[in-house]
C-alpha cells in the first residue's frame, strides 16, 4: 500500500535557499502560471523532457503506482469518470470534478448505486477511433480486481464494490458489482455506501480499456505499450497499428524514450479540463539527477519531470534572479514522519511518545533538508491542503524556532513508567533502541543524529545503523521484528485524509502500518508481545469509518480534522518532522505552468512552449 512518489533530490546547501526561493525565508517561489496575466497561450511545439526513473509497469494504468506515471495518464492517454482541474490546491486542484460522467451519476437513496451516463464524443483514438462505451468501464474493473495482474496496484479501495472481493479472490470471474447497462449507461452496486466513488474513479486504473485492447494484450505491462488512447494525446505510430500484433507503436521504447503525440479524434469540446499545448512530446529515460537539471539548463531539454532540485541548481539560481523565477515550488501532500510501534517497548507508554515530539529539534533537521525549498516543519499527520485547510496552524507540541522544549519533553517522560525516579530521563537498557537508516543515504542518516541529540536529553538514545532500502522497509512493516522506531514518507493516493489514516494507522500489519495500530490481539501473542490493558483504545478503525461515512465536503473535512487532534494528543503514534514541497526546474522554453495537487508533477498538458508563437 505504498504509492512511488516522484525522486525529489536531496539538498544540502543551506545558506542558499532564501535567494534561490525569491523571497524571504518563508516565501516559497511563484506557485501561479508563468504566462502573463491576460497572455494568449499559443499550442504547438514540442514538449522535451527526461525522467531519471522509468515508469514503472509501462503506463499501464491498472498498474501503475508512480506519481509521474499517474500525471502522463491523466493529462494525456486515459480520461476517467472524474478527474481534477490539475491545479494547486488552493486553487481547488484537491476537489475531483467530471470527465467522461455526462452530469453527474443517480445514487440510490441508500448511497449503494451509482448509475452513470457516458459523454457522447469521448473516442478512443487509434487504431479504434470509436465511441467509450460503458463496458470499457466494466473491463477496467474487472482487471483492477484481478489479482495476477493487479498484485503492484491500489484494489483494496475498491472493495465497497459488489463482488470485487470474490473476483480478487477467485471466487469469481467478473466483479458482479460493475456492470454495462446499455452502451451509455455504466452502473456500479456497492456493499456498503462509499461517499469517496468520486476520488477513486478518478484513479487511472479506473479508466476505460477497450475489449479490443484487453482481448489482444491483456498480460500486465504489455497492455500500456499497446494502450488505446481516451485523452488528447496517444503513442506515436499507434496510426494504422495491427493492435493483435506484438510490435509496439514507435512511440513506446521501454526504458529509453517515449514520444506523445495528438490523438486526432480527441474532441476538446467533451473535456475542458486539458488544454493540451503542445504538439509532441517527448521523453528521455535514465540519467543522473543532476545531469537532468544541467540539461533543464543550457536548453537542450525543457523540463525534467522527476529530478527535483539539488543544491548544485540551488546555488546558480541563488545567485541569478532570472533563474529563481523558473523554480516552481509547491506543498505537496505527503509527510516525513517517525512512526512508533505503540506496542513495543518503551514506545508502548504513550508518556515517552509525547516526550520524543517535544524534544526534537525540528529546524535544525529542517537546515539539513535546505530550509523552505524541502518544506514546512510538520506539527501534526494529515497535510493541511487535505482537509481543506483546517488545521494548518495546529501543532501541540509547538516550540520556540521549532528547536525542540527540552523541559517539556522531560516533564512528559517524568510519567513515564520507564522513568523510575521521576527525573524526566529514561531508564535501563529499553531506552537504548535501534534506529535504521537506507544504505548510504547521507541526509537519512544525519536525521537520526540530529533527533539523537534531542532524544539523549531524556534518556532515550538511537543505536543507529543502515540497512538496504528493500530490508530496512520489510522489517519495519512486520509486527514479529520489535522495531520501535521507524522512519518513513507517505504521499497520498487520492485528495482524502482516508489515505493516511487507513494505510498508516490503521489494520495492523498491512504493509505500511508502523505503528500496528487496529491489529488484534492474536496477532499480538503470536508475535510475542503481551497485549496491554490499553489495546481497545489503540484502534481508530470506527474513527475512520465514521469520517468515511461523512459526504464528502466541509462535514468530512471537520471529522479528519478532529481525529487528526486526536491522534497527535491521545494516541500519538507518530512524531510528524516535514510537509515535503515538490520543487519543478523549467527551461526557457515553458512559458506556462501549472502544478498538479493530484499527482504531485507539473501539469504536462498545460506547459506552452516559447517555440510554439515564434
Amino acid at each position: 500500500m505504498k504509492r512511488y512518489l516522484r525522486i525529489v533530490a536531496a539538498v544540502a546547501v543551506l545558506a542558499l535557499v532564501a535567494a534561490a526561493c525569491g523571497g524571504g525565508e518563508d516565501s516559497p517561489s511563484d506557485t501561479g502560471s508563468t504566462a502573463s496575466p491576460g497572455a494568449d497561450i499559443a499550442q504547438g511545439g514540442t514538449l522535451v523532457t527526461a525522467m531519471t526513473q522509468d515508469f514503472f509497469y509501462g503506463l499501464d494504468p491498472t498498474q501503475e503506482y508512480y506519481s509521474v506515471s499517474w500525471e502522463f495518464l491523466r493529462c494525456c492517454m486515459a480520461r476517467t469518470l472524474y478527474t481534477y482541474e490539475s491545479v494547486p490546491a488552493d486553487e481547488g486542484g484537491g476537489v475531483p470534478v467530471l470527465d467522461i460522467s455526462d452530469g453527474e451519476p443517480a445514487v440510490s437513496e441508500d448511497g449503494l448505486t451509482w448509475t452513470f451516463t457516458i459523454k457522447q464524443g469521448v473516442m478512443f483514438g487509434d487504431p479504434l477511433n470509436r465511441q467509450v462505451e460503458a463496458q470499457d468501464f466494466v473491463n477496467a474493473i474487472n482487471r483492477l480486481a484481478d489479482a495476477d495482474i493487479n498484485g503492484p496496484g491500489y484494489p483494496f479501495y475498491y472493495t465497497r464494490i459488489d463482488g470485487f472481493q470474490d473476483a480478487w479472490d477467485g471466487k469469481a470471474d467478473e466483479v458482479s458489482g460493475a456492470v454495462a447497462v446499455d452502451p451509455s449507461t455504466f452502473e456500479l452496486t456497492l456493499n456498503e455506501p462509499e461517499p469517496d466513488i468520486p476520488f477513486l474513479f478518478a484513479m487511472a486504473a479506473t479508466a476505460p480499456l477497450p475489449t479490443e485492447l484487453i482481448e489482444a494484450h491483456y498480460d500486465a505491462v504489455e497492455l500500456g505499450q499497446f494502450l488505446v488512447s481516451s485523452g488528447p494525446y496517444q503513442w506515436e505510430g499507434m496510426e494504422g497499428i495491427d493492435l493483435t500484433g506484438k510490435e509496439p507503436p514507435t512511440g513506446m521504447d521501454i526504458g529509453r524514450a517515449y514520444v506523445f503525440v495528438r490523438n486526432p479524434v480527441y474532441d476538446p469540446a467533451t473535456d475542458g479540463r486539458r488544454p493540451a499545448y503542445p504538439d509532441r512530446i517527448e521523453i528521455q529515460v535514465g540519467g543522473e539527477v543532476q545531469d537532468g537539471l544541467d540539461k533543464v539548463d543550457a536548453g537542450a531539454i525543457d523540463w525534467c519531470i522527476d529530478c527535483g532540485v539539488t543544491a548544485t541548481t540551488l546555488q546558480a539560481y541563488s545567485a541569478d534572479p532570472a533563474l529563481a523565477e523558473r523554480l516552481k515550488t509547491h506543498p505537496a501532500d505527503a509527510l516525513s514522519y517517525t512512526g512508533f510501534n505503540v506496542f513495543q517497548a518503551p514506545m508502548d507508554d504513550v508518556h515517552v511518545r509525547k516526550a520524543l515530539n517535544w524534544a526534537m529539534d525540528k529546524a535544525a533537521y529542517m537546515r539539513l533538508l535546505g530550509g523552505p525549498v524541502a518544506g514546512v516543519v510538520a506539527g501534526h499527520f494529515v497535510p493541511p491542503g487535505m482537509m481543506g485547510g483546517l488545521n494548518a496552524d495546529y501543532d501541540p507540541y509547538a516550540t520556540p524556532d521549532n528547536r525542540g522544549d527540552i523541559d517539556k519533553a522531560k516533564e512528559e517522560m517524568a510519567q513515564s513508567v520507564y522513568d523510575t525516579n521521576q527525573d524526566g530521563v529514561c531508564d535501563g537498557d529499553v531506552c537504548t533502541i535501534q534506529a535504521f537508516a537506507v544504505t548510504n543515504d547521507q541526509d537519512a542518516i544525519k536525521t537520526l543524529e540530529i533527533m539523537n541529540e534531542g532524544f539523549s536529553e531524556v534518556g532515550i538514545t538511537l543505536d543507529i545503523q543502515t540497512q538496504n532500502y528493500n530490508t530496512l522497509v520489510a522489517k519495519c512493516a512486520e509486527l514479529a521484528a520489535h522495531r520501535a522506531f521507524c522512519q518513513a514518507g507517505w504521499g497520498k493516493d487520492y485528495p482524502s485524509p482516508y489515505t493516511f489514516f487507513g494505510p498508516l494507522l490503521d489494520g495492523g500489519e498491512n504493509g505500511s502500518n508502523y505503528s500496528f495500530m487496529g491489529t488484534t490481539e492474536d496477532a499480538l501473542t503470536e508475535a510475542g508481545y503481551e497485549v496491554p490493558a490499553n489495546f481497545a483504545d489503540l484502534n481508530i478503525t470506527e474513527d475512520i469509518k465514521a469520517c468515511q461515512a461523512t459526504p464528502v465536503g466541509d462535514a468530512q473535512n471537520q471529522c479528519w480534522a478532529d481525529l487528526d487532534v486526536r491522534v497527535m494528543e491521545e494516541l500519538v503514534p507518530v512524531l510528524p518532522r516535514r510537509f515535503p514541497n515538490d520543487n519543478d526546474v523549467l527551461g526557457e522554453n515553458i512559458v506556462n505552468y501549472s502544478y498538479d495537487q493530484f499527482t504531485g508533477v507539473g501539469t504536462v498538458d498545460k506547459m506552452a512552449l516559447a517555440s510554439a508563437a515564434a
